[in-house]
């Protein structure tokens, strides 16, 4: 039996490989961020467009990044176990793949962004979705860039490289800030194009991050590389996905909940939209630090199990989640003592600004729970079981979050400050369940090393 990593040696780790993640989350979320805070200093109804095409989006991404779980499962144990040409192989057919994927996905919802448009409550303010309408346009154009880019940083974090990525979405973040900035005001010779000029920007961001990543994949030697296609393709993408159908199963349950969470906000009227969007882009701060966390600990689950390790495994999930809430406890204390200011920078508008700081001190309590729940269950789907999250994401964002938002917005008439309440209390039921399934550790047989690479994991 191998000895256990002294205690502050494993912190060190997960922080050497959160910290880039976290950076790289900063500034890939940048994109959308950016948007938002220019968009707010561009109008008032360029923001509220946000709270219909900004939830739609980041509900896409992230669910065409679903199959992240079963790269980062099967390329991350390939790395611990030594068997660079299963990493290889798994690497190549999983980026084919999310092409593919993206093509669809994008397809679609360029066809149909009208209709979700509407649905989203953009019916009543027919400028808000005007701008919304055009925002989405050039955003699902780039869906295949986008889920390309996030399908090879995934297989570099999994490999236990997360500087790359860091590095890659700096140059992509400043030529985003840059190219949004000057296409919407019309700054430096560059034309006034409003809304579709920020977009370009986000869509230029998106092709810069994704081509890099692929051209270093392709250059670069080691188990996390990109070889000649691999065929046939199935072979080498069953296990991944496997592995990801229960974390798309998630993904869709949790942002089919979102969507609605977003349509309810969506009712309240322009401030509350307004108000909210600054909020989620605030929050982004929060949760981007919490998927940092994610990031490293299921890279080093899944490469502690593929080394036969178990019990180390274990402590990484606590350890970085100990890690996770205590950096996500000064995200709250900013919160708690700055919520005017951080609000004020999206919006001069004085009841946008009051609406905006009273929820953020209530997702002040959210942070340290975001950082518990986010860790875990990154630590749950890099071991293999992905059902576990799957089903607490029916309880939890479904259920808890949608009953309780509607009973405090609504019912008690609370409005927007009784939407963020509901959510909290999403988390903390989450934070609850994610550690009792931890706890148990049943999910080191969820993946059982004994499979061979060809089948795949089992269950």
């Amino acid at each position: 039996m191998r000895p256990s990593t002294p205690l502050p040696a494993l912190a060190a780790e997960i922080a050497r490989l959160a910290a880039p993640a976290i950076v790289q989350g900063l500034l890939h979320t940048a994109v959308l961020f950016t948007d938002r805070l220019l968009l707010g200093r561009f109008s008032p109804d360029a923001l509220a467009s946000m709270q219909i095409s900004g939830p739609l989006l980041w509900s896409v991404f992230s669910v065409c990044g679903a199959m992240g779980a079963g790269i980062v499962a099967v390329v991350g144990r390939a790395v611990g176990a030594g068997q660079v040409e299963l990493a290889r192989r798994t690497v190549s057919a999983s980026l084919a793949f999310a092409g593919g994927v993206g093509l669809l996905v994008g397809l679609l919802g360029f066809l149909l962004r009208e209709p979700i448009a509407l649905g989203m409550g953009g019916a009543g303010e027919p400028a808000v979705q005007a701008m919304a309408l055009t925002y989405m346009g050039w955003l699902f154009a780039a869906t295949p860039l986008q889920v390309l880019g996030a399908a090879a940083m995934t297989a570099l974090q999994a490999g236990g490289d997360t500087r790359t990525p860091m590095r890659v979405s700096v140059v992509a973040g400043v030529l985003n800030l840059v190219l949004s900035y000057g296409l919407l005001f019309g700054a430096w010779g560059l034309p006034a194009l409003g809304v579709a000029g920020s977009a370009i920007g986000s869509v230029a961001a998106f092709a810069l991050h994704a081509l890099v990543l692929l051209g270093l994949l392709r250059r670069r030697g080691g188990p996390v590389s990109l070889g000649p296609p691999y065929r046939p393709l199935l072979p080498a993408l069953r296990p991944v996905l496997k592995v990801s159908l229960p974390t798309l199963g998630e993904k869709l349950v949790f942002h089919s909940g979102f969507l609605v969470f977003a349509g309810l906000v969506g009712q309240l009227g322009p401030v509350a939209m307004a108000a909210n969007q600054s909020l989620i882009a605030i929050e982004s701060l929060g949760f981007i630090a919490a998927a940092g966390f994610g990031v490293a600990s299921g890279s080093l689950v899944a490469r502690r199990l593929g080394a036969d390790q178990p019990e180390e495994a274990a402590r990484v999930g606590w350890v970085a989640s100990a890690l996770g809430m205590s950096a996500l406890g000064l995200v709250s204390l900013l919160f708690l003592l700055l919520p005017e200011l951080l609000v004020g920078a999206f919006t001069t508008d004085p009841e946008v600004i009051a609406t905006g700081a009273d929820c953020l001190r209530v997702a002040a309590l959210a942070q340290p729970l975001m950082a518990l729940a986010d860790t875990l269950a990154s630590s749950l789907r890099a071991a293999g079981d992905t059902r576990s999250p799957l089903r607490i994401a029916l309880v939890g964002p479904v259920f808890v979050r949608l009953i309780a938002c509607v009973l405090l917005a609504f019912v008690l008439d609370m409005g927007l400050l009784g939407i963020w309440i509901g959510t909290t209390i999403d988390w903390a039921v989450r934070c609850l369940a994610l550690v009792v399934v931890w706890s148990r550790g049943r999910w080191v047989q969820a993946f059982s090393p004994a499979h061979s690479p060809e089948t795949g994991p089992g269950r």
